[in-house]
C-alpha cells in the first residue's frame, strides 16, 4: 500500500506519476472506512481526493499556503499531511477535528469551517507575503461542503 508510506505531503512528491490514481485509491477507502465509523460529511472530502493528491504532489506545505473552504473537504487533507494514523480518531473527544485547525497541523493554514472563507484569507495571506517580500505560493481551495444543498420541503 503506498498509503502508508505517506507521512506528509513531501512524501506524495517521490511518487511515480503512475502512482498518484493509486494513492487517490487508497486515500478514498480510508476516508470511506473512518467515517463510517466517526461519523462526518464525506462527499466533500470524497470529491476533492484526487485534487488533494494533486496539491500535495505539485505545492511544498508548509511552505506554499493551501487554504482550504471547507472543514469536510479537508479529510483527505489530514490523512495526507501527518495525521492518518489518527484519522480514527475524527470527531471523537480528544481526537483529531472535524474541521481544520492551525493547532492541529503546520499543514492547516487557517481554521477552515463552511464555505465562504478562504478567498478572503488567502489574499490576507498574500498580501502579507508581498509585504513582506516573501517568495511562496497561496491558494485558496474553494468549495461547498453542500449543507445547504437539500431538496424543498
Amino acid at each position: 500500500m503506498i498509503l502508508e508510506r505517506i507521512h506528509g505531503p513531501q512524501d506524495v512528491q517521490t511518487l511515480e506519476p503512475e502512482e498518484l490514481q493509486q494513492l487517490a485509491d487508497e486515500v478514498r477507502q480510508r476516508l470511506i472506512e473512518v467515517v463510517s465509523q466517526t461519523g462526518g460529511h464525506i462527499g466533500a472530502g470524497l470529491g476533492v481526493v484526487e485534487l488533494t493528491v494533486a496539491l500535495c504532489a505539485a505545492f511544498d506545505s508548509p511552505r506554499d499556503k493551501i487554504v482550504w473552504d471547507v472543514g469536510h473537504q479537508g479529510y483527505p487533507w489530514k490523512i495526507l499531511t501527518g495525521r492518518n494514523d489518527r484519522l480514527h480518531t475524527l470527531r471523537q473527544q480528544g481526537g483529531l477535528s472535524g474541521f481544520l485547525r492551525r493547532d492541529e497541523s503546520e499543514h492547516d493554514q487557517f481554521g477552515a469551517g463552511h464555505a465562504g472563507t478562504a478567498l478572503s484569507a488567502a489574499l490576507g495571506m498574500a498580501t502579507a507575503r508581498d509585504l513582506k517580500g516573501e517568495d511562496y505560493e497561496v491558494l485558496a481551495i474553494v468549495g461547498d461542503d453542500g449543507d445547504d444543498l437539500r431538496p424543498p420541503v
